[in-house]
């Protein structure tokens, strides 16, 4: 009998995890979509309905993030290694708090207006979030190694484009803008919006850890 039979044998027939794990990705691309939509806005009357959505499938982003770790507490058997389960609800979480804390520094701050780079990375955070959910779908197939392994490839790629785009931002925001307060504030919605392509690309580590694990 070959190893992928017998992976395929003794992999417990999960009902709970990967449930939620497509739940929570399916509210993150939700999330994606909102910010692609407000970050393409200069409409500023625009802006707060958005924000505001983009906050409440945030909090059922925790709610979720914490029905996972209560399933693991309870759980004797898991489809894959528990410190894998958690850092992946984890990562996932941490990509929606990134594109919430952005969100909160527009409230906050109220930029006069979009760097056209806050786009651009959105966009970004959006393909990744899909690449996500297309190795979350993956990852409950036992032969699904090398697809995951070129989504975390994708993955990485994004998250080196959107380094680049941040570095040009700050760069081009320190050379036009005059008002250093209205920089500063610029900047750190800038940081927030990269973060959440470096927590796509966490991620994509721990896809990485469950392929190694399986061959």
């Amino acid at each position: 009998m070959s190893i992928d039979k017998l992976f395929k044998i003794f992999t417990p027939k999960d009902s709970t995890f990967f449930p939620l794990f497509e739940e929570d990705v399916a509210n993150l691309l939700k999330i994606a979509e909102l910010l692609c939509q407000l970050m393409n806005s200069q409409d500023s009357s625009h802006w707060i309905p958005l924000i505001k959505q983009i906050k409440e499938f945030e909090r059922s982003g925790d709610h979720i993030t914490n029905r996972i770790y209560d399933n693991l507490d309870k759980s004797f058997i898991t489809p894959f290694d528990r410190e894998d389960i958690q850092s992946l609800a984890t990562s996932i979480d941490d990509v929606a708090d990134n594109i919430n804390r952005a969100c909160n520094r527009i409230m906050l701050y109220k930029p006069k207006m979009f760097m056209a780079e806050f786009a651009l990375l959105a966009d970004l955070i959006l393909k990744g979030t899909q690449l996500i959910e297309n190795g979350i779908k993956d990852i409950r197939k036992s032969d699904s190694n090398p697809k995951l392994t070129e989504i975390c490839i994708q993955i990485s790629e994004i998250e080196n484009k959107a380094d680049d785009i941040y570095h040009s931002a700050i760069s081009r925001l320190f050379e036009e803008e005059a008002d250093p307060i209205e920089l500063i504030k610029i900047k750190d919605i800038l940081k927030s919006l990269e973060r959440a392509t470096d927590d796509a690309k966490t991620v994509s580590n721990v896809f990485k850890t469950i392929v190694i694990k399986r061959t």
